[in-house]
């Protein structure tokens, strides 16, 4: 009878942790880099968030004056080289990031960029997944001046694939402006929303800044997945004020290097000419460190849940090895 009984009590032991467990909130994830490689630190991830699909970067589409690809200037960037084995297990949304310079391109011929589009994904999908993939999501900000070339390239697409659109904050907020892609859903961009060159502010995310754009009455007719970052990045300002961008961001090496001086809690000035990163600085370059902050991006989502607008998946991006050393990802995500 002790046995029985301890047995029960052991059972809803487990049983209580087991259901602690499911009720983090589910992700997937975005990858975005040329090699897909599957570590186990992505599997740990990927398991903590229950993810079953990945949003696989296959490649941008830019423009230049020349090109190989079509006359017109247009041409495949950053495409997708290698990918994991692992990843066949997944459901594979590819994703295109599309430059909205392109449609500034003289005589562009939106059939001829739909068909290269799609036949560089179906390409892709059939080398590394043996199969044609008929959802894909498009990355693209367009403006009110792009929206007519690119919902058009959208349309054209779309008799191939069923779409999912990146979607701004300024574009939901001005929709009666710029327009409401004519897609199956969205995905609303929750990062980069700031003023890179505003060295107070971290232009990753802040809620202040969201709530610049989403109120508890804002609308959108897509039902949209939210993006969310697991990223940090530091902006150089050169002494002309121009900005770069550097991937990550490592406070301990900058309060401890002498070659910099703290001027803030975020920022660091050049003090004497440096490498850093595999970047030159020169004396009197500014480093901005913008780092991942768990309860803005806790924060940020809370205020979009509060609106009318129809939320559905949470994605992260992204899969990185440094952006998952940094944070505390069951934490985060038992928070949303």
């Amino acid at each position: 009878m002790k046995t029985k009984t301890t047995f029960s009590i052991l059972f809803l032991f487990v049983l209580f942790f087991s259901c602690q467990e499911k009720a983090s909130k589910k992700a997937s994830f975005y990858h975005w880099k040329t090699k897909a490689v599957f570590s186990k630190q992505y599997e740990t991830a990927i398991n903590i968030a229950q993810s079953n699909a990945i949003y696989l970067h296959y490649f941008d589409i830019e423009s230049t004056q020349k090109s190989n690809w079509q006359s017109d200037g247009v041409f495949p960037t950053y495409v997708l080289q290698d990918v994991a084995k692992q990843y066949k297990d997944f459901k594979i949304i590819p994703v295109v990031f599309i430059s909205n310079k392109i449609f500034k391109t003289k005589d562009l011929n939106i059939n001829s960029l739909s068909n290269r589009i799609k036949t560089l994904i179906n390409q892709i999908s059939q080398k590394h997944f043996n199969k044609k993939i008929t959802e894909i999501q498009i990355d693209c900000d367009w403006t009110e001046s792009s929206k007519n070339a690119y919902f058009k390239l959208l349309e054209s697409l779309n008799t191939e694939y069923s779409i999912n659109a990146t979607i701004r904050l300024h574009q939901i907020k001005f929709k009666d402006k710029t327009g409401v892609p004519p897609v199956q859903s969205g995905t609303l961009m929750v990062y980069n929303i700031g003023d890179l060159k505003d060295q107070k502010q971290n232009s990753i995310l802040e809620n202040n800044i969201v709530k610049q754009y989403i109120n508890p009455e804002s609308t959108y007719p897509l039902k949209l997945n939210i993006a969310l970052p697991l990223f940090s990045q530091t902006v150089v300002f050169n002494n002309d004020n121009q900005i770069k961008l550097i991937k990550d961001s490592d406070r301990s090496v900058l309060e401890s290097d002498f070659h910099f001086k703290k001027v803030d809690k975020t920022n660091f000035q050049v003090v004497k000419d440096t490498l850093y990163k595999g970047f030159y600085l020169s004396k009197g370059y500014n480093l901005k460190i913008e780092e991942l902050n768990e309860t803005e991006v806790i924060n940020s989502y809370k205020t979009i849940k509060d609106s009318k607008l129809d939320v559905n998946e949470l994605i992260i991006y992204h899969l990185d090895q440094n952006s998952l050393s940094n944070i505390n990802l069951k934490s985060m995500l038992k928070q949303l």
